[in-house]
């Protein structure tokens, strides 16, 4: 058998549906003991220790952090009043800061706000204001010509109107408006707050989109943001040409050299504060090389927490056009609370073909779970480390004989299978933070001491002459319950007569109710409507809902998708029961985040509403996730992503507020890009169909055709 047909998706007559190899004649169950429909209703979460083979290392490692940042066509800028009798506030272009000024009497003063933008591309593009009282301020533009493109006094002019805007599951208040064809140059703009209680107003933002074919892209440089790290956020324009649709391409473009003029970024710290950072392109304060066209800063790691980020730079073009562009992020920092010890690891053998690694540490921070992965490497007949698996699972400190450890539970027949034996270690040992998937400490290599019986065991086998040689052939003998451990001892068998099996539908962040449960049959709702939470917070929640049913599948919308796939991978539950179909069907699922996330944090903080920041839907936030999923996880999902019709001759968009933060195709807040999981089942992109409601195309959720085919489709 090739390694390139190893592993495929089967059904097993379990129900616990997992990817295994295609040599495996008749999967077995873990254990063959009956089960009722009671006893599954756990009171705590019970994490699973899961393991992968050999040639599936490599996928969970972490991404190179520069391949993790955000990529921006258009300009986010904050709108800060000052007061001034003449209504003139100037923005400083060498500060960033507003100017005002003051002449007469405190009576006359008035707030207002002035400052000069860039456009730079010729098709038309969206214009939108965002503020909680947008509907009190007189808004005028005049484009590079001198003509006044809006002017609050003539409104009729263009179609704009005060109204709700409304980005990802969330509304705003503000004003919306498509500039036909606009003039490339320098425009001006004014805002007059004429509001009667002035001192109220938290100001709020100015977006208006550039060339799509020169894109700001930023990022930080290192994916370890722990407490008092270093780390840099590195920013730069890209000729996007030809490679707009591709992000793999973008990524390994080469900034524009000598384009930027002018670049910072402003951080707000988890305590609200706000600091304005220069950066620079000298080789100093974390650049590394001067004048390559990167700028970079220092970025703020001394409290614990999740910090924003809005980088702004401006500059001209290599045609000569001067351009402006923003990019919000966001990213958070964590102590460290596990580190490795002197003492040395074990490996112990257990019941069942478990063993037990043993990992002594150095505990900074009690009580805390934490996700510990790495590639186990055991020797050959020749003396040689060869990989056995990769094991990865939730582990929280444990005190042995006076020592804090870390345990996970091993398969020991990833090493008989291979014949391998002692010594054994573990490569790129990793601890990350349980719910924000923070990379706290990483290890190139930890020894791990052989108990006798597991040390014995391994020597008869490995003196077998008569075992097949399978040091070529990583299909050989891969059981489908050497895939996840830790699990209850009667994990496998279920009396199907006292079965209670659903298909559990389950919406998605800061959402309301969105399935139609009468196009479902046997079906429930999981209810956590308007609430933002964690992957990890949003999994206990499903695990909790579904604990009274044997077993379920789950069709998600959203960023519920990527909470079942977490809760799937890690924990055992009523998923590990599912049967008769696929157990996750999701439809606009970031399973590689948003740049939404960072931008409606701020514009958030503006309001003082909205549902929070969440981090496992940044770009650098799933990524670090996705590396704790493993491939034959991902294998039990359907995927499904849809993006708005097209026409030639109108400007095409789900929503005109998030168009201008997402790469086309997108649905108005999952670019077809990211809304992609390597290793899944990916069931096709469909036009005409938009995120949510109260966008231009019908909400996806709401495609019988494809709701049926879910219904039919899933497992229970």
């Amino acid at each position: 058998m090739s390694k390139n047909n190893i592993m495929t998706g089967v059904s097993l007559a379990s129900g616990w549906l997992l990817a295994v190899s295609t040599a495996v004649s008749a999967a077995q169950p873990i254990s063959t003991q009956t089960q009722s429909s009671q006893s599954l209703k756990m009171n705590a979460p019970l994490a699973k220790h899961v393991m992968a083979p050999p040639q599936e290392m490599a996928k969970q490692q972490l991404r190179t952090p520069s391949e993790n940042g955000v990529f921006s066509h258009s300009t986010m800028l904050r709108v800060n009043f000052v007061e001034s009798n003449s209504g003139s506030a100037t923005l400083n272009a060498t500060t960033g800061s507003l100017n005002a000024k003051t002449n007469g009497s405190a009576s006359n003063a008035k707030q207002s706000f002035a400052t000069k933008i860039f456009f730079d591309g010729e098709k038309d593009s969206p214009m939108v204001l965002l503020a909680p009282d947008a509907n009190q301020w007189a808004l005028d533009v005049k484009d590079a010509n001198g003509v006044f493109i809006y002017k609050d006094s003539e409104s009729a002019r263009v179609n704009a109107r005060d109204e709700k805007v409304s980005i990802g599951n969330q509304s705003f208040n503000g004003r919306q408006f498509i500039l036909k064809t606009p003039a490339v140059g320098e425009w001006q703009v004014n805002i007059e707050n004429k509001a009667i209680n002035q001192k109220q107003s938290k100001g709020g933002f100015l977006l208006f989109k550039g060339d799509p074919n020169y894109k700001l892209y930023s990022y930080r440089d290192n994916n370890f943001s722990t407490q008092d790290s270093d780390v840099n956020l590195v920013a730069y324009l890209v000729d996007a040409t030809g490679s707009e649709f591709q992000r793999n391409r973008l990524v390994a473009k080469n900034a524009l050299s000598s384009s930027v003029e002018r670049a910072y970024v402003e951080v707000t710290s988890p305590s609200g504060k706000v600091t304005k950072l220069k950066m620079n392109d000298r080789g100093i304060l974390g650049d590394k090389v001067a004048g390559d066209g990167k700028f970079t800063a220092k970025l703020p790691t001394a409290l614990s927490g999740v910090y924003k980020t809005q980088v702004y730079i401006e500059g001209v073009r290599p045609d000569g056009i001067r351009y402006s562009r923003t990019a919000a992020d966001l990213y958070p920092v964590e102590k460290i609370s596990h580190t490795l010890s002197a003492k040395a690891g074990s490996i112990e053998s257990n019941a069942n073909n478990q063993s037990d690694i043993v990992i002594p540490v150095n505990v900074h921070q009690q009580d805390k779970n934490i996700f510990v992965s790495g590639d186990i490497y055991a020797t050959d007949s020749a003396g040689k480390l060869q990989p056995a698996a990769w094991l990865g699972g939730l582990s929280k400190t444990e005190n042995i004989s006076g020592t804090d450890v870390l345990k996970l539970k091993f398969d020991s027949r990833w090493l008989t299978r291979k014949k391998l034996q002692a010594p054994i270690e573990i490569q790129n040992l990793r601890f990350q933070h349980a719910t924000t998937h923070v990379p706290l400490v990483e290890y190139q290599n930890f020894s791990l001491s052989v108990g006798k019986d597991l040390s014995g065991k391994l020597a008869n086998i490995a003196n077998d002459n008569l075992r097949l040689k399978v040091a070529d052939n990583d299909s050989y003998d891969i059981d489908a319950s050497m895939l996840a451990a830790n699990g209850p001892s009667d994990l496998g068998s279920l009396n199907r007569a006292t079965s209670n099996p659903k298909l559990m539908l389950v919406h998605g962040y800061c959402s309301g109710d969105v399935w139609n449960a009468s196009e479902f049959s046997n079906a429930v709702e999981f209810q956590d409507f308007n609430k933002n939470r964690s992957h990890e917070d949003f999994a206990n929640r499903i695990l909790s809902f579904g604990s009274a049913y044997t077993s379920y599948g789950i069709v998600a919308h959203s960023q519920g998708g990527a909470a079942a796939l977490h809760l799937y991978s890690r924990y055992w539950s009523g998923l590990d029961y599912a049967s008769g179909g696929r157990i996750i069907q999701s439809v606009g699922t970031p399973y590689q985040g948003t740049s939404l996330a960072g931008n409606l944090a701020l514009i958030g903080d503006i309001f003082g509403a909205g549902c929070g920041t969440n981090t496992d839907l940044t770009y650098s936030g799933a990524s670090n996730w996705l590396s704790t999923i493993p491939s034959w996880a991902r294998a039990e999902v359907d995927y499904y992503t849809t993006s708005f019709n097209t026409r030639w001759w109108a400007y095409d968009y789900c929503h005109l507020a998030t168009d201008l933060f997402l790469d086309d195709p997108e649905d108005g807040t999952t670019e077809k890009w990211s809304g992609q999981l390597s290793g899944a089942a990916n069931k096709g992109h469909k036009k005409g169909w938009c995120h949510t409601g109260g966008m231009r195309d019908p909400a996806q959720y709401r495609d019988g055709s494809r709701n049926a085919s879910m219904n039919s489709r899933a497992a229970r």
